[in-house]
């Protein structure tokens, strides 16, 4: 799949490594032992470097602990190294000391761990930064402060300038953690220096392995200096062993040390971060990796990646996180006609040297890049971790909106992608159904719509929320299901076909959990929002085949029914369904879901004639459903869903009336019975031009209680109904059928001036 790009200042934001030339003399027997994959740093010339600080992806090469790394210089010797970090995924950052009158280092890494001893590391300059994860300890304590450290698993290491953050920079999420910096300052003028700690939480700073500092328990930081924080430190010229350890046990975290390095007497000077220069912080350089090697191949794919940005969606704390990829590789092995495909590890790929992608949750993701050349193929795959990134505003970081992910996330293969990320997807398009709502164009192509086809309804509705969240929605349209008449329809079914080919052949989608939790956002999308129940009636279905839990896989059996009797008018269809959901949930026919069932089984035998049997369906309904309320609490909730049902219905807001009603008869099932939920719901089916279904619930009313106080209000919307489908001779027929079996209706004289028109006018009459 070709991919469109992103924004081009999202494009922009990611500064390539360059491929780096250089002619080792290969060979990756070193230090006892064979070795799998290199890498190659130059450090260009005139830099002083005395460490060098490096990060590259090693495709599962390297152990967890990172024993199986080597680095040697262009002489062929060893130099000392440390490997700050690896993983997540396949991330390793590493650090290596430089050698005089070398300019070359070469990464050895895979395979068994060196059979000789490295050389000890021994320079002393930048401050290390270590962060490990939390064990619980006393905060009050810096001895057993310092025992959990070294006992906690590591998160990341990094040099720093100073001891100045405010969050863990080896994770994207805010979580506890312990960390310590280490390090020695150069005091090139001798002297009294004063020293303060701030932090949230604990915090102790020692200098020559003496306390000279603390911020002990759990607070959060200080804005100010309290008398006594300041402690003043007699330091010499000359290098002096630096320690500040940190516990964070929340998800905040400072980390702070300042110093003034000229206090007066009774005059307290403003403190300071310890400078950068101080730690040596100039001799530690930043410089790429070139290129991979592997002994098997001397030229592979290679490749870099950067978390440009994220877009949050309504009502959802999973974001759409943007990446971007550019292509490492050597150019001998991408020039002469080669062809490049990128696998993301989310189902979607794209054959553009760099690629842009949006991933639809955060994760992590195994990306494989592929090289075809002259018949032959070489991939290379690495575990990338996929987090929502640190907004920094003082770096006047871009902000992306879903414009900017749209175009990408629109050319997405929905059947490769796993549940969550199906679920994202339909919110995505969802979001941008409900931004073009309210837009006058959209409106403009209503009214179009409405004068090419009256059946359509243009009045203004609100959206219900289909995913339960319970937030207010802004207006739509009702749309018959004739198909989307605007842009936001248009997005509307592509959330609802990007949900519904979870529950199709050949879908990635898998977790039962997910995909139930996925038919109860697209299933009443598709029914309520689009009017296409025969969408939600598939969805319904297929989620019931791909769902085993005998209670999950009943609820979709019940809601595949609930749509064939009620919305298409196929009670053949929903018998089955229905004896599968009697069958799954056995003698457990207790809760929402068994309430539901029964209720529907009411339905069913409403549509097929039988009465009794309905009756009886929905008083065991009922009961199910039965509250310990008091009696005058049901009579007014009862209340308000009616009130609420009407208000909607007669400001044309149908879906908001949908939901009203469905919510209605689940908490009352036997409301059914007593006509008025009936007859609201036929209103609604005539306002959404779905006059077939208006029709049936007439009928269905006159199975299960002939003697409701409605059922001449439903008889007269039946036969107005017939009409809107040009079936004059049916309409008549219900007209009379209200006059004989209910002559004391006070509707009865409207039903016979009707009757005189109808009969009077010819083929052209029309019900008043």
């Amino acid at each position: 799949m070709r991919h469109a790009t992103l924004a081009p200042a999202l494009t922009g934001a990611l500064a390539l490594l360059l491929s780096v030339d250089c002619t080792l003399a290969q060979s990756f027997h070193h230090a006892g032992t064979e070795f799998n994959a290199a890498r190659v740093v130059i450090v260009p010339p005139g830099k002083p470097y005395t460490v060098v600080v490096t990060e590259f992806f090693h495709h599962g090469e390297i152990h967890p602990d990172g024993r199986n790394v080597a680095v040697i210089a262009q002489n062929r010797e060893l130099v000392p190294i440390r490997v700050l970090q690896v993983g997540p995924g396949d991330f390793c950052r590493l650090a290596f000391q430089t050698l005089a009158n070398q300019s070359a280092y070469e990464i050895l890494y895979g395979g068994d761990p060196p059979t000789e001893k490295l050389p000890a590391w021994t320079c002393r300059d930048g401050l290390l930064l270590e962060a490990r994860e939390f064990k619980p300890c006393d905060f009050f304590n810096l001895e057993l402060l310092r025992e959990a450290f070294d006992k906690a698993a590591p998160m990341g290491a990094d040099y720093v300038d100073n001891v100045f953050q405010s969050y863990n920079p080896f994770r994207l999420t805010d979580e506890p953690f312990l960390s310590r910096y280490t390090g020695y300052m150069d005091i090139r003028k001798p002297g009294s220096y004063g020293f303060i700690v701030s932090s949230q939480d604990c915090s102790f700073l020692s200098i020559d392995d003496k306390l000279v500092a603390s911020a002990p328990g759990r607070h959060g930081a200080e804005s100010r200096v309290l008398p006594g924080r300041r402690k003043e430190v007699a330091l010499g010229v000359g290098l002096h062993k630096f320690q500040y350890d940190h516990a964070a046990g929340g998800s905040g975290a400072i980390m702070v040390a300042t110093w003034d390095t000229d206090p007066n007497i009774g005059r307290l000077q403003r403190p300071m971060p310890i400078p950068a220069e101080i730690f040596h912080a100039h001799f530690i350089g930043r410089l790429p990796a070139s290129h991979l090697s592997l002994r098997t191949a001397k030229h592979m794919p290679d490749f870099v990646m950067k978390i440009a940005g994220e877009v949050p969606l309504p009502d959802n704390e999973v974001p759409l996180v943007g990446v971007l990829f550019r292509d490492n590789s050597v150019k001998a092995l991408t020039m002469s006609g080669a062809k490049l495909r990128w696998d993301f590890g989310d189902g979607q790929t794209s054959d553009f040297p760099n690629a842009d992608h949006v991933y639809l949750h955060p994760g992590l993701y195994a990306v494989k890049l592929s090289v075809h050349r002259a018949g032959k193929s070489l991939e290379i795959t690495n575990r990338i971790d996929v987090q929502r990134p640190r907004v920094n505003p003082a770096a006047q970081e871009k902000q992306y909106s879903l414009g900017d992910y749209l175009p990408l996330i629109e050319t997405y293969e929905p059947k490769t992608l796993d549940t969550p990320s199906l679920m994202q997807m339909v919110r995505v398009f969802e979001a941008k159904a409900d931004a073009l709502v309210n837009r006058a164009e959209d409106a403009s192509q209503r009214t179009k719509a409405v004068e090419e086809d009256p059946n359509r309804r243009h009045d203004r509705l609100a959206r219900p929320s289909s995913a339960g969240r319970g937030r207010p929605t802004q207006p739509r349209a009702a749309v018959p299901q004739a198909g989307p008449a605007t842009e936001s329809d248009r997005y509307l079914a592509k959330a609802v076909a990007a949900g519904r080919a979870a529950f199709e052949e050949g879908s990635a989608a898998k977790g039962e959990d997910d995909l139930l939790r996925l038919a109860q956002l697209v299933g009443p999308m598709a029914r309520e929002q689009l009017g296409d129940s025969e969408a939600a009636f598939q969805i319904w279905r297929g989620a019931a085949a791909r769902i085993g839990t005998a209670a999950a896989k009943a609820a979709c059996e019940t809601a595949a029914a609930d749509v064939a009797v009620n919305d298409l008018l196929k009670a053949a269809d929903a018998k089955p369904l229905l004896q599968a959901a009697e069958k799954g949930l056995g003698d457990s026919k207790i809760g929402p879901i068994a309430a539901q069932l029964a209720r529907v089984w009411g339905d069913y035998y409403a549509a097929t004639g039988d009465g009794k049997a309905a009756n009886k369906s929905y008083a065991e309904a009922e009961q199910l459903m039965a509250a310990a309320r008091p009696f005058s609490e049901d009579v007014a909730r009862r209340g308000a869903h009616a009130r609420s049902t009407e208000e909607f219905i007669k400001e044309k807001q149908f879906g908001r009336a949908a939901a009203e009603i469905q919510a209605w008869q689940a908490e009352f099932p036997q409301e059914k019975v007593d006509g008025y939920l009936t007859l609201l719901w036929a209103r609604y089916w005539a306002g959404c031009g779905k006059f077939a279904q208006a029709i049936a619930l007439g009928e269905q009313l006159q199975v299960v209680n002939p003697d409701s106080p409605y059922i001449d209000q439903l008889l007269l919307l039946a036969a107005d109904s017939e009409m809107r489908r040009g079936r004059k001779d049916r309409a008549l027929a219900t007209l009379h059928a209200l006059m004989k079996d209910y002559p004391g209706s006070p509707l009865a004289p409207l039903a016979k001036k009707n009757i005189d028109v109808l009969e009077g006018a010819g083929d052209g009459g029309k019900t008043k």
